[in-house]
């Protein structure tokens, strides 16, 4: 599959942003369906059975430290985001896997303050909260499960590690299985090649796993990052109907080429290609049922 990008001059950022060739419209979709789409790098949402989902959001034009408000420091987009925060709708669920700059983006997260949206978090992570208004935050660890807004969201222990500032050991990472109406999505968010997933979720029959494919370069990045054969591997060990690579094209965070995931992760798929639903910035996908 050839991916064609049209470019634009990022305003903010000082470079052609990638603007993706797929915009979703999530004022459309429908409330008897599951509706994913990838809005670039970690961040997705999903229409799950009329649960707005929105997963580790960071929608601007960088990651990074925010010394002063929302200054940020850090890598700046490739690829632009499919949706800005003002664009995603109302969201009943936000999830945070873990609190690096790239998943937990605070721009994004105090544009989206709303006395109507729940929000998981990791273990010891509760305090990077303050001063933000949702409806309720909290902390969920590995194998808790919680029903909040008809969905049961469950914590998985994966290979990665939360700290957002290096002495705060304590804060973990999750992966995280969400279920509703007999449908398993599971987010692998973060992690390197591990079994604890496979027994984890041993019995649980999982329709559609978000892997991530980035970031494993050099050779010591794959203690925390998988490469894309060992997320092809993951997704297969959880026997999932159906795989969406992510975690790739959208900044520059390690030493492989940004185009270089995808291309392995096709290689693994090799034959099997028809199980991947999303290859692309801002696609949009419906869970066949």
């Amino acid at each position: 599959m050839d991916i064609v990008f049209r470019e634009q001059k990022g305003e903010t950022t000082g470079h052609n942003l990638i603007k993706p060739n797929n915009i979703p419209t999530p004022n459309k979709w429908l409330n008897n369906e599951v509706t994913v789409a990838w809005l670039g790098h970690a961040s997705f949402l999903i229409n799950f059975f009329g649960t707005r989902i929105l997963i580790d959001p960071a929608l601007n034009s960088h990651i990074g430290i925010t010394p002063i408000g929302n200054l940020t420091i850090g890598p700046s987009r490739y690829i632009d985001s499919a949706l800005k925060s003002d664009e995603v709708g109302p969201i009943d669920l936000l999830l945070l896997s873990h609190a690096h700059t790239d998943h937990f983006d605070y721009p994004t997260l105090r544009k989206l303050q709303s006395p109507d949206t729940l929000v998981i978090t990791a273990k010891n992570t509760l305090p990077l909260w303050n001063g933000m208004k949702f409806k309720s935050i909290e902390e969920m660890h590995w194998q808790e499960s919680k029903s909040l807004a008809g969905v049961n969201v469950k914590a998985i222990e994966g290979k990665h590690w939360g700290a957002r500032i290096p002495w705060k050991k304590g804060m973990e990472a999750n992966s995280l299985l969400l279920s509703k109406n007999d449908v398993n999505l599971f987010f692998g968010a973060d992690t390197g090649y591990t079994e604890l997933i496979k027994q984890q979720l041993s019995e649980v029959p999982i329709d559609l796993a978000i892997m991530g494919i980035g970031a494993y370069s050099p050779k010591s990045f794959e203690a925390s990052h998988a490469t894309p054969e060992q997320a092809w591997k993951m997704a297969e060990e959880i026997s999932a109907k159906w795989i969406i690579p992510m975690h790739w094209g959208s900044f520059s965070l390690s030493r492989e080429p940004m185009e270089e995931p995808i291309i392995r992760f096709r290689q693994a798929a090799s034959g099997q290609i028809e199980k991947v639903a999303i290859q692309e910035t801002g696609v949009t996908w419906i869970l066949p049922r």
